[in-house]
């Protein structure tokens, strides 16, 4: 089994921005796990770096990404599993903006190699990832508490065709990058 962080490839496929930078003083965008679909109002976007591929995921906030119709009919089931998907459309196309609601506690917190700040001794960052296997939840889509603005893939414990990475792969899906942040021992 492994573990991977989904990050989004910016610096070969476009992104989304909002249209009013405002946004970013207020929580509207914080994708903290908490749900927002019942209050959910589509910020208008656009896409800063039209010369960029359009990819099947887009960025636009930390802690999310957006995906074009075919990406979210294809993986719709992992999506819906992981948490809610909320609507947005920029120049006439609609898009899914998808807000992780799956944050598990699966973090082995002793084995884990941390960071810690000079001044306060606090854990500031995580060096090296170590998972507790049990925990990781049904969606293989998923957030920890301690790092609410990264996504992460579990891999390797159901069938392929029910796991994220294996899915946008099999799918050809493009626009993001998979970096193996841990793998079982066992």
């Amino acid at each position: 089994m492994k573990v991977y962080e989904v990050r989004l490839d910016t610096n070969k496929y476009q992104r989304f921005l909002p249209e009013d930078q405002g946004i970013w003083k207020t929580k509207y965008l914080e994708m903290d796990c908490s749900r927002k679909l019942r209050d959910w109002v589509p910020p208008p976007i656009y896409v800063p770096n039209p010369r960029l591929k359009k990819g099947n995921f887009f960025h636009l906030c930390p802690g999310a990404f957006v995906t074009e119709n075919g990406a979210t009919g294809k993986l719709r089931d992992i999506l819906e599993m992981a948490g809610e998907l909320l609507p947005l459309s920029c120049k006439g196309t609609d898009y899914t903006l998808l807000n992780v609601t799956e944050c598990m506690d699966c973090l082995d917190h002793d084995k884990t190699a941390w960071v810690f700040g000079k001044a306060t001794g606090a854990k500031i960052d995580i060096k090296r990832y170590v998972f507790k296997p049990e925990r990781l939840p049904e969606s293989s889509l998923f957030k920890i508490p301690e790092r609410l603005a990264h996504l992460f893939v579990a891999e390797g414990r159901f069938d392929p065709e029910d796991e994220f990475k294996s899915r946008v792969e099999q799918e050809g899906l493009e626009g993001l990058l998979f970096a193996e942040v841990w793998r079982s021992e066992i």
